[in-house]
């Protein structure tokens, strides 16, 4: 890039990675700094030196990713990584981590774009864009090829030594700081990016073609299951954002479940997610590993909760009105909701309502025993307003905004509480049509993937790094409605079951607890995590 009518400064390459390792760590590093003086505060030397040894991190990341004529492209594009980080970190709270990323790539453009507004341009373009372009200005001082085969090592191996020398100089205080408060580097830019995307793309590459070993070959119908007379009905929400604190059933001072609150369900109340993200719950929810067993190439790499259920002869069926399946229903397919089916349910986005036909329609046409699958797009934000209809919204003013910043707290938390609502609202609806339809035996569980942040702790949204994840995000609501027809097929006791309802439980009880549901026999359903187990 030229700028040929311009005065250009003449510059070393060493002192253009200065320029930039400097603007980087003072105007692109907020978050990091802010942490850091949480750990060392008042002036404190080893805050000093630590920020030296890091900005010696930045020279170590310029110098070996950018070696001569790649030094102006490397470095532009680490100020505009850093830039966005910033943006994010600064904006909502969110940390760039490896399920993050993933978050990054696996969105779809309705999400990707309700993040993208006025401020956040402008902001990129002031923080990003220009310092990013006015890495070209300047001329840069070139050394000869041959000079170049030890400046660049030299450079790399002085950044290192600087760093290295930082950190040894107070080993002990900065060794338990990288070990116990892994935020502060989490927030350093643009490395942590850097690094996330190495572990996501590791990841990924590992788990391109998985093998996928069968699980739960010997599930079969048991006695009450194969005694049926009617067609039997599960209808699964895998709820989306929905977090315990502000669900009604679960005694939030707002009444946001009105509609359940009518309903004959069961609220366990202390319940708490995988993860923090979709991708990381809904895939761990279904795997039957357990969040301590999780990880992403085990889960991928063995069938599911929903091959487990096609095993014994149940027909399952997903139906998605969010960011798809995760590969969950990979084996068995799913179907994307059809805006066709719900019109009014999909002025602008498709409020959740558009499942009420889809479970209408498999009540009245089933013949063999179904397990219906409903990926909500629930309580998704920042749009929280676009989640439910206008003559539905009960706490004004609500926020009407994706930008966070021009709405005031009660506005954003009105407008995720009537969210609340409206998935309340189709859960109960739910409930509804599948108490009238008499020719199925129909039971109804909800549970949420993850959690949501609200503000608290300078936090919004979701997909925090596990190790900082707060309770915001991973205390969900789960719900369990039977009918009478099938506590009476499956002799099941409800008050029992309304007993347990303020135990602790998680995600890890799910995949069990279908199974015990519906009556499935099979050597890997674990007793000890199935909720009906006793009852």
């Amino acid at each position: 890039m030229n700028f040929p009518s311009l005065w250009r400064p003449r510059l070393s390459h060493t002192l253009l990675n200065l320029i930039v390792a400097g603007y980087i760590l003072l105007a692109l590093n907020h978050g990091f700094w802010n942490r850091l003086h949480a750990q060392f505060p008042d002036g404190d030397s080893r805050a000093i030196i630590f920020g030296l040894g890091v900005f010696a991190l930045t020279m170590l990341l310029l110098e070996l990713l950018g070696p001569g004529r790649l030094q102006r492209p490397i470095a532009a594009l680490l100020i505009l990584i850093a830039a966005g980080a910033s943006y994010f970190e600064r904006d909502f709270g969110v940390l760039i981590d490896r399920e993050m990323v993933r978050n990054i790539f696996e969105t779809t453009p309705t999400e990707s774009g309700q993040l993208i507004t006025p401020r956040m341009i402008v902001t990129l373009l002031l923080i990003g864009v220009l310092p990013a372009l006015l890495v070209f200005w300047p001329k840069m001082r070139r050394v000869a090829p041959l000079h170049q085969l030890w400046r660049w090592p030299l450079g790399v191996m002085a950044s290192f030594a600087l760093m290295a020398a930082a950190l040894f100089s107070h080993y002990k205080d900065y060794s338990a700081l990288l070990r116990e408060r892994h935020d502060v580097m989490g927030a350093y830019q643009p490395g942590a990016s850097l690094a996330a995307t190495w572990h996501f793309a590791s990841e990924q590459w590992k788990a391109a073609d998985p093998v996928v070993h069968a699980y739960g070959t010997d599930a079969a119908p048991g006695p009450y299951l194969a005694a049926a007379t009617k067609p039997v009905l599960l209808v699964l929400f895998v709820g989306e954002t929905a977090r315990a604190q502000n669900f009604g059933l679960n005694g939030y001072a707002r009444d946001t479940t009105p509609e359940l609150s009518k309903r004959d369900v069961i609220g366990f109340s202390a319940a708490t997610s995988c993860g923090t993200s979709t991708a990381v719950s809904v895939h761990c929810m279904f795997s039957g590993l357990g969040k301590s067993g999780y990880s992403r190439s085990e889960a991928l790499s063995r069938e599911n909760l929903l091959d487990v259920l096609s095993h014994a002869g149940l027909e399952v069926k997903w139906y998605d009105n969010n960011t798809g399946d995760q590969t969950v229903a990979k084996r068995i397919g799913w179907s994307r909701i059809d805006r066709e089916i719900a019109p009014a349910a999909c002025a602008e986005e498709c409020t959740d309502e558009v499942f009420l036909p889809i479970i209408r329609k498999t009540a009245k046409e089933i013949t063999t025993d179904t397990v219906l699958v409903l990926h909500m797009i629930g309580s998704h934000g920042p749009a929280y307003s676009r989640r439910y209809p206008r003559e539905r919204a009960a706490f004004l003013p609500d926020c009407q905004s994706t930008q966070f910043s021009d709405c005031t707290a009660e506005e954003i938390v009105n407008a995720y509480d009537n969210s609340i609502r409206e998935t309340d609202h189709v859960i109960a609806q739910s409930i509804d049509i599948l108490e009238a339809q008499d020719r199925v035996i129909p039971a109804l569980v909800f549970v949420s993937d993850h959690g949501e942040s609200l503000g608290e702790n300078g936090l919004y949204l979701h997909a925090a790094p596990a190790f900082m994840a707060p309770p915001e995000q991973i205390n969900v609501p789960f719900v369990l409605w039977l009918s009478a027809r099938f506590t009476s097929t499956f002799k099941l006791d409800r008050s029992c079951l309304s007993q347990g309802a303020a135990q602790p439980i998680s995600h890890d009880n799910l995949f069990s607890t279908v199974l015990g549901l519906l009556n499935v026999d099979t050597r890997v359903r674990d007793p000890n995590l199935d909720l009906t187990n006793g009852c």
